[in-house]
């Protein structure tokens, strides 16, 4: 009865009419577009772009932690906005962002591969950090799969203590040259900020 009741119960209208999820569904589709052009076409982008993607992403690609709700809590945290309910932004089929992400970036690589350009300083930022991000994604979903009925209590492995030691150390180690402006000093201290950056988004992929 209280589920039959909740169905009858008028819907709140979304953001423009639209699904739920719509609007930053085209953010993200301007932010990777306007991205993969620019660097399809050899043109900088500037370092507020780039922050905007990894926003994207993390949207998009972060694990989530999952409580079974019955259909009337479901319902009934979704129409009070306690729960957000986007499967379908822009009336698109399921993970249909997540894929045209993904392509886009694929297409983007594929692109400049058959062009001689893959190693345009253009866009080695772009697959540096798109990639490091994937790439601990994927490290992530293989590592939960291995893990799968080893670990239910939940204890960190030996290598997500190493993971998070090197991570930590390579991200002090840049701000202490960026501070004392050891740039300099070093060898190759004036891109020792691709090598931590790196590893902390492939750190906050893997999670």
């Amino acid at each position: 009865m209280a589920y039959q009741q909740l169905l009858m119960a008028p819907r709140v209208r979304k953001v423009l009419g639209l699904p739920a999820g719509s609007i930053r569904a085209l953010l993200t589709l301007m932010t990777v577009g306007f991205i993969v052009t620019q660097t399809a076409r050899s043109k900088p982008v500037s370092l507020l772009w780039y922050e905007s993607l990894i926003i994207v992403l993390a949207h998009y690609f972060a694990h989530r932690r999952f409580v079974a709700l019955s259909p009337v809590q479901h319902e009934k945290l979704t129409r009070e906005d306690l729960l957000e309910d986007e499967p379908h932004p822009l009336y698109l089929p399921r993970h249909s962002l997540r894929t045209i992400i993904v392509l886009s970036f694929v297409g983007l690589a594929v692109y400049l591969g058959c062009t001689g350009r893959l190693r345009d300083p253009v866009a080695m930022p772009v697959f540096a950090s798109v990639g490091s991000y994937f790439l601990g994604i994927g490290f992530g979903a293989v590592a939960a799969r291995l893990s799968r009925g080893k670990q239910c209590n939940g204890s960190a492995s030996w290598f997500d203590d190493l993971k998070a030691v090197v991570t930590l150390v390579a991200v002090a180690l840049a701000i202490m040259v960026q501070i004392f402006g050891w740039q300099q000093a070093i060898p190759l201290g004036d891109k020792l900020e691709a090598l931590p950056l790196t590893l902390m988004l492939f750190y906050f992929g893997s999670r």
